[in-house]
């Protein structure tokens, strides 16, 4: 179930949109399931003569209590409207929900949100609206009748999307993610309609992967500024009065506003791992250590060993936190990534595992996630060296199958945790990284990659713990 919220200012041009034929003719007998009064389809405007619904009335009754507070009805100031328009849309697999059923929706929403508590006489006026098998509109006036005082309510949008979860187990619905923070910012639809007109795939989304492999195949910021740069993009930084840099921002070259200036991110907005605070501590940590003679190999060896780990998190026994590990595990599935169009889908695939609810909150990790970041930055700078068709490139798949292993055990651990997105994408990532390997067989170089090889790829759900190593591995 998909909730969106957005607030206006005009709750007459709303109910007039949502109970009128839509843009294409789509609104299918629209229609008034819910009420605030519990007057619900009794609020369902007349006909008229000629056969248009009268919404006068119902837009009169949603407005009162806005007109009583002497409210506008447009904004004044750069002020968030006071209008708040929810639409909630079931999967497109779920079945097709009664309008008791919607109108019962609709009021717990309104409860859990903070919006409209049940049984709360004073609270604001809404109504709910169907004109579609699959979802509803709430359109509510975030003004009390019993005082006239307009209100927000606290962290509605959070709160919910836990109501929505809480419906979906209920009645049986495909379970739609928490308001956890892991979800990766969707570009915007002015950003899609650009990309379409350019035949481009969204700049949000390209400026992340450029930006997600030049850190992991840097060490440090210029290295950064610089890896960026010579793969033709626009970098710019911020810096304090001291010269200390504070942040940085990227454009794509030709992606430009109508006065021509170019269209810059700042690495917070593409993703909040990416600022640049965050950038440093990770190269920090991963430049403790020396380089490994033969990276492929020292890379199988931390993936074994950070499996090990969070097979151990899975028990109850683990000395660093798994969530930095998932965390560094992208940086390598990014080195990775740039042997072949399937392997850079996987690593994408994988970028919400990575993610902790609300970003990484204690740092980046430990010993385990400073080796992965080593080996992927290793790895990248040897890229051009490695293939599947020389001895590394043998090597390279037994390094995916146990990278295979790793996101198995990294999906396992996050489902335990009940974070079902975050597993489903380590395990579909898995999946991806256990096809491209099904295909290379005759390359593992020796007989216990074989065996992992046959335990990821033709059971690929089947989540299997190892037991904790001794030690770290030596690169």
């Amino acid at each position: 179930m998909i909730t969106k919220v957005v607030h206006g200012w005009r709750v007459g041009g709303l109910v007039a949109y949502l109970m009128g034929p839509g843009r294409a003719q789509e609104h299918v007998r629209p229609r008034v399931i819910a009420s605030w009064d519990g007057q619900d389809a009794g609020r369902q405007p007349q006909q008229d003569d000629a056969g248009d619904l009268e919404l006068g009335p119902l837009i009169r009754a949603l407005r009162a209590p806005a007109v009583a507070a002497g409210l506008p009805e447009r904004d004044e100031g750069g002020k968030r409207g006071y209008v708040w328009h929810c639409s909630v849309r079931v999967a497109a697999g779920d079945r097709v929900l009664s309008d008791g059923e919607w109108a019962s929706i609709a009021r717990e929403l309104l409860d859990g949100s903070g919006v409209a508590a049940t049984g709360d006489a004073g609270g604001p006026r809404w109504v709910a609206i169907r004109h579609a098998d699959d979802h509803i509109h709430i359109a509510a006036v975030l003004v009390r009748q019993d005082t006239s005082r307009r209100f927000w309510p606290s962290h509605d949008y959070p709160r919910l999307r836990e109501t929505a979860r809480r419906i979906e187990q209920r009645l049986g619905l495909t379970v739609t993610a928490s308001a956890d923070g892991t979800a990766a910012k969707a570009p915007g639809r002015g950003e899609l309609e650009k990309a379409e007109r350019q035949g481009l795939p969204p700049a949000r989304l390209e400026l992340t992967r450029a930006v997600r492999a030049a850190m992991a195949a840097s060490c440090d910021l210029a290295g950064f500024v610089a890896a960026l740069e010579g793969n033709g993009y626009l970098v710019e930084l911020r810096r304090a009065p001291s010269g200390d840099p504070l942040g940085y921002k990227v454009a794509r070259p030709g992606d430009v506003t109508a006065d021509g200036a170019p269209v810059f991110y700042s690495g917070s907005k593409l993703a909040p791992d990416l600022s640049l605070p965050r950038l440093m501590r990770a190269w920090e940590e991963a430049g403790r250590g020396s380089d490994a003679a033969d990276p492929v190999s020292a890379a199988r060896r931390r993936v074994d060993s950070a499996r090990a780990l969070v097979g151990a998190a899975r028990r109850g026994d683990a000395a660093e936190d798994p969530d930095g590990v998932a965390h560094a595990t992208r940086d390598l599935l990014a080195a990775v990534g740039d042997w072949s169009d399937e392997l850079g889908t996987a690593a994408e695939r994988f970028d919400r595992s990575a993610r902790p609810p609300r970003g990484p909150q204690r740092g980046t990790g430990g010993p385990t996630s400073a080796g992965l970041r080593r080996v992927a930055r290793q790895l990248i700078r040897r890229r051009r060296m490695l293939g599947v068709q020389d001895d590394a490139g043998a090597a390279a798949v037994a390094l995916v199958v146990s990278l295979a292993a790793l996101l198995q055990e990294i999906g396992a651990w996050q489902h335990g945790r009940d974070r079902v997105h975050q597993g489903a994408a380590a395990r579909d990532a898995a999946r991806d990284l256990s096809q491209w390997a099904a295909g290379r067989v005759p390359a593992v170089p020796d007989p216990s990659a074989a065996r992992d090889h046959a335990a990821v790829v033709l059971e690929p759900r089947q989540h299997r713990t190892v037991g904790r190593g001794s030690g770290q591995p030596r690169d």
